[in-house]
């Protein structure tokens, strides 16, 4: 396509039929249609009013469309970028968690294995202290009838001294 330039208005020149349906964006059915239809020579010459009366209708409004929505498809992919950084930071913190969980669980099984260590010495210790006092009362009741035999004894012989003292008196 070739551009050229006369009394303020711009010529567009296109090799062939081929060019300026591929330029247009039609077949070249609908091309020779257009022409038809709004009286326009295909002579390979053509104005700008020319182009765009051959243009389809919907292209251009398509264009304003399509422009539209490659910013909005930036906008979504700056979005989506967004959102996927997002989601790896809440993965990681998720990981975080899941290994303090760990860390706690496997702190509560040994908090959980000391108690049952500490439980059984507690229940060990209460036997022997009961065992321990056991034999406490025991020494004690045979060291109160030891005294008490030995009490015993000491009236005993006193008693007998006294009868004597009082015999030979």
């Amino acid at each position: 396509m070739k551009i050229k330039r006369e009394n303020m208005k711009d010529y567009y020149t296109f090799s062939s039929t081929a060019e300026l349906t591929l330029f247009l964006g039609i077949e070249r059915e609908t091309l020779f249609q257009r022409a038809k239809m709004r009286g326009i020579d295909l002579n390979g010459t053509y104005t700008e009013e020319e182009l765009t009366a051959l243009k389809p209708a919907k292209k251009s409004a398509l264009a304003d469309l399509s422009i539209d929505s490659e910013a909005e498809i930036e906008i979504l992919k700056m979005r989506l970028e967004m959102l996927e950084s997002q989601l790896g930071y809440k993965d990681r913190q998720l990981d975080d968690r899941k290994q303090h969980i760990d860390t706690l669980k496997s702190t509560l099984e040994k908090a959980e294995q000391n108690l049952e260590k500490t439980q059984t010495t507690v229940d060990q210790q209460q036997h022997i202290q009961m065992a321990t006092l056991s034999q406490l009362d025991k020494v004690t009741s045979r060291v109160q009838r030891i005294e008490m035999e030995d009490e015993q004894k000491k009236h005993w012989w006193s008693r007998s001294k006294k009868d004597k003292n009082n015999q030979s008196k």
